[in-house]
């Protein structure tokens, strides 16, 4: 099969950067093995991604950042810069792909497609102040973080809970070594069940632990609105 190509683009371009390479790889999900070839000339990224399979080309696309984001993360590591990947597009003739990725979540972006962003936005202004709010606010970045992350989706969508909890914590004046009760008051503040936060923590430990955890667009779907929906409901109600 003739290759996928993905374009897209290394920031800051200001820090120009050059590489070329090229890695086997087998997926994790699926065990289908692949070879990439990558190239990056002054920050513009190429890759050609050689499989006997057709890929999801949103799945492939988190396989691509991520071997890109790896790569640039060592240089970072050894420079000192805090580089950012971004893949744009993908190509691939044969199967008549010709796909521009947009910046947003789909199962996100059509879930709050009705929203009312000026009365949500000034809702949680009016809560991100003081000590409380600097814990909301860790709780969004979490979230973009996750949208950002396909690999450790899980784990940031468990983190930005757990800033819920200390922010009950607070607000609520609970005992801070009662782990048991915090929880409870999130989940009745959230009208969420157990199962629901014990499913995004499961989909967080291995990384948290610093293992590494197979994970699919369907997969991340599921862990997006269920912890958006925990989201939505605390800032409500809290």
């Amino acid at each position: 099969m003739t290759p996928y190509l993905y374009e897209g683009l290394i920031l800051p371009e200001r820090a120009q950067l050059s590489l070329q390479f090229q890695v086997h790889f087998k997926h994790l999900t699926s065990s289908v093995s692949a070879i990439a070839h990558v190239s990056v000339v002054l920050n513009q990224v190429a890759v050609w991604l050689y499989s006997d399979v057709e890929w999801d080309i949103f799945d492939l696309r988190n396989v691509v950042k991520t071997i890109l984001q790896n790569q640039v993360a060592a240089i970072g590591y050894l420079k000192g810069y805090a580089y950012e990947v971004e893949i744009r597009r993908v190509l691939h003739p044969e199967l008549g792909i010709d796909c521009v990725f947009g910046i947003d979540i789909p199962c996100i972006a059509e879930r709050n497609e009705s929203i009312d962003l000026d009365a949500r936005i000034a809702l949680i202004r009016e809560k991100t102040t003081g000590v409380e709010g600097v814990l909301l606010n860790r709780c969004f970045n979490d979230l973009v973080m996750a949208m950002k992350s396909p690999d450790d989706t899980g784990f940031y969508c468990y983190r930005a809970i757990e800033s819920l909890r200390q922010h009950c914590i607070i607000k609520f004046k609970l005992n801070p070594e009662n782990k048991s009760m915090q929880w409870e008051k999130l989940r009745e503040i959230a009208q969420c069940d157990e199962s629901t936060t014990r499913y995004i923590k499961k989909s967080a430990d291995p990384v948290r632990h610093g293992d590494v955890m197979s994970i699919t667009s369907e997969d991340r779907k599921t862990l997006f609105l269920k912890t958006w929906d925990i989201v939505d409901s605390y800032i409500e109600n809290a």
